[in-house]
């Protein structure tokens, strides 16, 4: 059975659909088990989250290629400062997140534990996007 390129891009479209919405629901349960821990892994599994997450982005990957393999830029894309607006909060969720994670240690250890955990996710970031 041979796929048209308008079928092939229908099925693109929808596959990055469906990455956006596994991402949000993959933070949103990570989020939920932070304040509720085992209310996500004794249902559903993050294992089984991530196999989906990385299935669908192999799909889209292959998917990409049949569409247009000669359009596929290789190139690293311009920042986008978009991204900056939004950091903050992500920060200040994590930082209270890990906070209350550690809530039964002694305070100056909790902060000693937050400052290497945003010490350590710093050097990520500049390793990783820098």
């Amino acid at each position: 059975m041979q796929l048209t390129k308008n079928t092939l891009a229908i099925f693109y479209k929808l596959l990055h659909d469906s990455l956006f919405m596994a991402l949000i629901f993959f933070t949103l349960s990570l989020i939920a088990e932070a304040v509720l821990p085992g209310i996500i892994v004794s249902h559903i599994g993050f294992s089984k989250m991530v196999i989906a997450i990385l299935l669908n982005i192999f799909f889209l990957k292959m998917l990409a290629k049949k569409i247009a393999p000669d359009q596929i830029d290789q190139t690293l894309p311009a920042k986008n400062n978009s991204f900056n607006k939004i950091l903050f909060p992500l920060i200040a969720l994590g930082a209270l997140l890990i906070f209350n994670s550690l809530l039964g240690m002694n305070i100056f250890l909790n902060l000693f534990f937050l400052l290497i955990g945003a010490a350590v996710g710093y050097l990520s970031y500049r390793i990783l996007f820098e």
